[in-house]
């Protein structure tokens, strides 16, 4: 960073007089900034949109877990159900997107090669999570099943750190640990472990983490342009049918026949399984949309988390319904569990605190941008200027959001800071 001009007239800046003073006529606009005491009310509304989300999130979860486990009980072709869900998903997504074309304007399109790239890792390890997590519940119960797989942690923070998602810090590697000890713990010597069913599960937590924080990377860059749930499934979703097909050859294909797959109960009948399947893939449909919900409004370890929670009461549920059993050693386990749960909490409100500090910085230099006539020759001289003018055009990078339809009116908040894209037009020229 170059050193203050000591004979720079504008190197020193009364910033409350700036405030108070706020000059409109300079910059040519009212509506190229406008000061607003917002921050913290923004801060409780996004609060309260993740609650409303996992609140979605849980139920569907929740409900989705062991409704499976009932029908698969019932109905002993696991993965050809999947499948069925897959396409009831895909349906229900290409559907919905053509109303909102019908009465909108056209939604994304990805050419192939992005969706190669991209899409294709998400779909494939999705289906593969979904299937192999479906087709271990036929050897766990839903206790071993739900804490087993919250060991898909691990790997989204690998795999955070690998995509530099994430950075490395002490408390990461500590929840990260104590999560894993926790489900060491949970599953040692336990009467009710099935190791066939263990691997199926690690195999899926493996996959999440894959699918997790590659989601992450696509649905919260802006240049991918698939922000928005529905539009995530509709693309994904071909490329998690790929996958699963060669497995309902290769595991069930033998015992797949008109008589297997209508029967159900022991009785021929056909429109109640079909109902039955179309139910569970409407639920999972829902449920995948919360998930990318939260996924875009946080991030995939976050995500584990919110699952972690749904999971306890996952427990809780199955303990009273199936009369599962918990040994001391399992409840020193979910205690571990619940422990790195804590400290990612706390880990990430002090992340938030200080992504707060750098957005009041850069709303101050957007201040001092804005009460200043940006085309005079006194400004295009003055390397404190300039500094500050960067430092706004990159607060306006950071924060812009090109799904508006009129992106030169449309504000951009930065802790209390209310910035129109227009401005950005007029840093161009000295930046």
């Amino acid at each position: 960073m170059p050193r203050p001009d000591p004979d720079d007239p504008l190197e020193e800046i009364d910033l409350t007089f700036i405030r108070s003073r706020a000059p409109v006529g300079e910059t040519g606009s009212a509506e190229e900034l406008e000061v607003a005491t917002q921050a913290q009310s923004t801060g409780w509304m996004m609060v309260l949109r993740i609650a409303a989300m996992a609140a979605l999130y849980y139920p569907l979860s929740i409900g989705l877990t062991f409704y499976q486990k009932w029908f698969i009980k019932q109905y002993r072709l696991p993965l050809l159900v999947v499948t069925g869900h897959y396409f009831t998903k895909w349906f229900l997504a290409i559907f919905i997107r053509f109303l909102f074309e019908c009465r909108r304007s056209r939604r994304v399109r990805l050419t192939a090669r992005d969706q190669l790239r991209w899409l294709a890792p998400i779909g494939v390890c999705a289906s593969l999570d979904i299937g192999l997590s479906n087709w271990a519940l036929e050897y766990v119960t839903v206790s071993l099943y739900t804490m087993a797989k919250s060991s898909s942690i691990v790997f989204i923070v690998a795999f955070s750190l690998l995509l530099r998602l994430e950075r490395w810090r002490a408390s990461l590697g500590l929840e990260a640990a104590l999560i894993a000890v926790g489900l060491f713990l949970f599953t040692f010597r336990s009467a009710q472990l099935d190791l066939n069913g263990l691997m199926l599960v690690e195999l899926a937590a493996a996959c999440t983490g894959v699918r997790w924080t590659v989601s992450q990377l696509v649905m919260q860059r802006e240049d991918h342009g698939v922000r928005h749930p529905l539009d995530m499934v509709a693309h994904v979703q071909p490329w998690m049918v790929i996958p699963i097909l060669p497995l309902v050859w290769m595991f069930e294909g033998s015992e797949i026949s008109w008589e297997s797959i209508t029967k159900f109960h022991g009785v021929h009948d056909p429109w109640t399984v079909l109902l039955l399947i179309l139910t569970g893939g409407t639920i999972a449909f829902a449920m995948e949309l919360s998930e990318y919900l939260l996924l875009v409004n946080t991030s995939g370890i976050t995500l584990s988390i919110f699952g972690i929670i749904k999971e306890v009461a996952t427990l809780i549920l199955a303990a009273v319904i199936n009369g599962d059993r918990f040994s001391p050693v399992n409840i020193a386990g979910l205690s571990l569990c619940l422990a790195g749960m804590a400290i990612h909490s706390i880990s990430a409100k002090r992340k938030q605190k200080k992504s707060y500090g750098v957005a009041s910085s850069l709303a101050m230099s957007c201040l001092i941008a804005r009460s200043l006539n940006l085309f005079s020759a006194q400004i295009r001289s003055s390397r404190g200027i300039r500094r500050h003018l960067v430092r706004c055009q990159l607060a306006l990078m950071i924060y812009e959001d090109y799904s508006m339809k009129r992106p030169e009116r449309s504000p951009i908040p930065i802790d209390g800071c209310v910035i129109y894209r227009s401005l950005r037009m007029n840093l161009f020229p000295l930046l």
